[in-house]
Formats: structure tokens, C-alpha cells, sequence
């Protein structure tokens, strides 16, 4: 008996105009797929709702989504907060790092995101094409420009709740982009949060429904680039609080600025009284050297600049030194995709 395929095949047509190609992943909640946007002849990835615990389809009989009666409600409730991730995108549009959604819909009985085509690796692929490990003086440059798209985020009301290094994507030229706001919440309306947590990633408040904020990403940032500089996951939050072995990258051998160690850590502290407060502090802590003093980040107003909107003192040369990591990690992607 052949497989039972549930996702919809090649050459469908969502949404009047967007021809579906190849899938490219397929997760608790949804499918990925490569399209075509046939108006302007441009490739673009589509997103569709499909939580396979509540819902069955044959993809080469029909392509309507059934659930199952007794679901419905929960079905329903999640294709909300579906449709909620698309406008939260298309808020942040004005965000060069935040993936980009053209549009949004609902058809066969679920809904549909379009969103900009990455073609890219998330870092834990990236670490892996470096051997298991990048080295903070590449991997702390690389993601500087994500820090202040994060800020901005945050400026919005808005916080991410899942920073982690599946999400977090490099293209070809070198830049990062940040994908999947599906569990991103307002932080504007003081309601509880439902719990959401990938192990390793989460702070402790997220096991919780109250006391998350810019800080909860702030945790999850510097838990990224723990897990890409060491090859290490963090030990769980929760496995932390009962006294968990957690050595620093020093301790592993690995080379890093003490200034820059001890902010990262700083970042992972379990108490959020104690913690890194938002990107802003996170920025001046891991970029600016300790004999500076703090620059202020106009996160909401000022657009990202190479040489004005981060620091008075930066020069031509220190960029320079941003555009030698992006050829770094050009060259690694470049031999990861001739594997």
C-alpha cells in the first residue's frame, strides 16, 4: 500500500494565483511549500494551516481540509492565531530581518500565508557547515543587525517568544532574516500568554502565562548564540533552576571577549530582575567595548544604518569588518549547497 499523502500536490492553485511546487518542510501545525506568484512571475513560499492531529486530507483527491467534529473548536481557535502571525508580518514589513508576507487568505477550509521565498540555511545548519561550531568574532557580528530588528519588534508591542536557531535564517549574500512569529503575542493588553517553549530557548516566565516581555526574547537571543558558539544546547530552564552544570565558552576553550561572555550570560540569567532588559541594553553590552559609553538605539524611528543609527564612533574600517564575516559565511554556504 502506497503512502497516504496528505499535503497538496504540484500544480495546485491557491488564492486565484499562487501555483504550488515542491513542499519544503511539514511541521505540527503546517506544510511549506515553493510556489509561483503567476501575476508577477516571482517565486514565493506558502504557508498553509494544516494541524494533522485534527484534520485529514487525500492531496491527490481533494484538496479540502476535514476536521474532525469533535475538534472543531480548538481547529478554529488555531486558524486565528494562524491568520494572527500573518498581519503581525505584515506590521513589521518596514523590517529588513523579519521575513516578508505579501498576503493572506483562507480557502478549502483552512488558510494560507504568502510570504518572500528564503532560499537559505537556519544557523543550526550553519554550524553544521562550520564544523559543529562558529566562532563568536563571526557568529556575534553576523547577528547584530537581528538584535536591532528585534528591538524594533519589541518597540511595535510585540515580542517573538521563539528565538532559536531553526529560526533564524541566512541567505546567500550573508544577511539573516527571522522567521515564524507563530507564537509572538502583544505585550500592550496585559492578558496571560498561552505557554509556548523550546527546550533549551526558554526562559523560565514562559512556563508561566504572565511575566514575559522584551527579555524573554533577550534570553532566547543569547541562548542562540550560546548554542552556535559551543555546539551546546543550554541546559532546559527548568533542569537550570535545580542546579544544572552550565559552563561558559571560555571554559570549553572557546576564544571570546570577556566583555562579550559576560553580557551573553548576563542575557541568561534565570531571574528577570537580574536579567538583560531589552535589545537595546543587549546592543551596548555585546557591541560596544567597555571603555564606551552606553549609545542609545532609536529603535522605532531611525532605519538600520552601517554608519549613523549604531554608534557615533564606528568607521568605515569596522564595517569592513562586518562585510569579512558575511564573506565567511558566503564561502561556507556556498560549499554547504555544493554538498
Amino acid at each position: 500500500m502506497g503512502e497516504v499523502k496528505f499535503w497538496l500536490p504540484e500544480g495546485t492553485i491557491v488564492g486565484s494565483r499562487y501555483q504550488l511546487e515542491k513542499v519544503l518542510g511539514i511541521g505540527g501545525y503546517g506544510i511549506t511549500y515553493r510556489g509561483v506568484d503567476m501575476r508577477l512571475g516571482q517565486t514565493i513560499a506558502v504557508k498553509e494551516y494544516f494541524p494533522s492531529f485534527w484534520v485529514s486530507r487525500f492531496g491527490d483527491r481533494t484538496s479540502q481540509v476535514k476536521c474532525r467534529s469533535e475538534e472543531r473548536d480548538s481547529y478554529l481557535k488555531g486558524m486565528q492565531r494562524f491568520m494572527d502571525e500573518a498581519k503581525t508580518l505584515v506590521s513589521l514589513s518596514h523590517i529588513p530581518e523579519i521575513v516578508k508576507v505579501s498576503d493572506y487568505f483562507e480557502e478549502n477550509g483552512t488558510a494560507y500565508i504568502v510570504m518572500e521565498y528564503l532560499d537559505g540555511k537556519n544557523l543550526k545548519q550553519m554550524a553544521d557547515g562550520f564544523g559543529g561550531r562558529i566562532a563568536p568574532d563571526i557568529l556575534i557580528p553576523l547577528l547584530e543587525p537581528l538584535v536591532i530588528a528585534l528591538g524594533k519588534v519589541h518597540a511595535s508591542g510585540l515580542i517573538h517568544r521563539d528565538i532559536s536557531p531553526d529560526n533564524i535564517m541566512m541567505l546567500e549574500d550573508g544577511t539573516v532574516r527571522l522567521i515564524d512569529f507563530g507564537n509572538a503575542r502583544d505585550t500592550t493588553n496585559n492578558k496571560s500568554m498561552t505557554l509556548a517553549m523550546k527546550q533549551g530557548f526558554a526562559p523560565p516566565e514562559q512556563y508561566k502565562s504572565h511575566g514575559q516581555g522584551p527579555w524573554t526574547d533577550v534570553y532566547g537571543m543569547c541562548a542562540t548564540m550560546y548554542y552556535c558558539m559551543t555546539g551546546k544546547l543550554p541546559p532546559q530552564a527548568m533542569e537550570r533552576l535545580t542546579g544544572a552544570p552550565f559552563p561558559t565558552p571560555s571554559e570549553m576553550g572557546i576564544e571570546i571577549l570577556p566583555y562579550q561572555e559576560e553580557a551573553i550570560f548576563q542575557g541568561l540569567d534565570l531571574f528577570v530582575q537580574k536579567r538583560i532588559q531589552n535589545m537595546n541594553e543587549l546592543w551596548n553590552k555585546l557591541y560596544v567595548p567597555e571603555d564606551n559609553t552606553d549609545i542609545p538605539i532609536k529603535w522605532a524611528t531611525e532605519p538600520y544604518q552601517k554608519t549613523e543609527a549604531l554608534s557615533r564612533d564606528r568607521d568605515k574600517k569596522e564595517w569592513s569588518g562586518l562585510e569579512r564575516v558575511r564573506d565567511i559565511c558566503r564561502q561556507i554556504y556556498r560549499r554547504m549547497k555544493e554538498l
